[in-house]
Parts: structure tokens; sequence; C-alpha cells
């Protein structure tokens, strides 16, 4: 499913990640990351949509891929999970975008819960989860790449599509 999202700013389609997205997300959203990194990413996100486990998903903007996340199904809820938008294009609504599609199929997928995690050294986007309604539910320590550390785990209750 494509959702194309205008704004008088900036037109934005969100639609399902392919492999091909990867040079495209490398260059604007993960340049520190290489290319077979985010291939393998983008091959873990397939198998998920092959498994009915989850989708990916891309922002895309005048043809590049702006933005990223993927949404996982476990045994007790489904996460979001590897949200990402490009420096150069946030702060316009394009994560709020990403998180609202990825919320309504997981809606569509029968989810009844949803969790999102945030470092809590990234306040702007734990503000905008809050936003979009997701409630603080525990932290725990992760590697993000640095070593160790505190990372809020924030969840919402979604209801079915009839």
């Amino acid at each position: 499913m494509v959702s194309p999202l205008d704004t008088p700013h900036l037109p934005v389609v969100i639609r399902p990640v392919k492999l091909t997205d990867a040079p495209g997300l490398n260059t604007m959203c993960w340049p520190h990351r290489s290319l077979n990194n985010i291939m393998n990413l983008i091959d873990r996100t397939l198998k998920l949509v092959r498994d009915r486990r989850g989708l990916g998903v891309v922002a895309v903007w005048n043809d590049v891929p702006c933005g990223f996340g993927m949404l996982t199904l476990w045994p007790r809820a489904a996460e979001i999970s590897d949200l990402i938008v490009c420096p150069q294009h946030r702060s316009r609504g394009i994560g709020s975008r990403i998180i609202v599609y990825l919320t309504e199929r997981a809606r569509e997928m029968h989810v009844q819960t949803l969790e999102i995690g945030v470092a809590c050294a990234n306040p702007r986007a734990l503000a905008l989860y809050r936003r979009l309604g997701f409630a603080d539910r525990r932290t725990i320590y992760l590697d993000l790449g640095s070593g160790p550390e505190p990372v809020l785990y924030l969840s919402k209750e979604i209801t079915a599509t009839r």
C-alpha cells in the first residue's frame, strides 16, 4: 500500500522498502554505516514480510529515500524500530507519518499493543512518541553503537479495524 502524504513544502510518499532503496538510505540516512549493513537490515525486513511478521517502509521525497521505519510482530506486542529521518528533512512530520503508517498496518494485523524504544539521550524523539500517544513503560540498557545506554520503551494500545 502506498500512501501519498503531501504538505505544502514537502511531498512525501510512504511505501514498503525495497532492496534497491539501500544506496539512497545509505547516503541520506545512514552515511556512517556500510551499504552492506543497510542491505542486511532490508533483507531482514523483507524476511519479516515473507513470514508475515512485520513490515519495513521508506519515506520517499523527490524519488529519494529520506526516512525508514520497521514494524516487527512479537508474541505479546508489535515493535516499531530503526526509525530514522535524514537530518535535512527532520521537523517536517515525516517521522510522525512513518509511525502513523506503521500503526495503521499494525492495527490491520490485529495488533493490540504497539511499542517503540528511544535512547534516553534523544529528547526530540521521546517528545514525538509521547505526542503520538505512546506512554513510558520500562527502561533497559542496550548497546546502540557506543556502549550500553538507557533506552526507554513506550507503548500504546491500539484496536483492530473492523
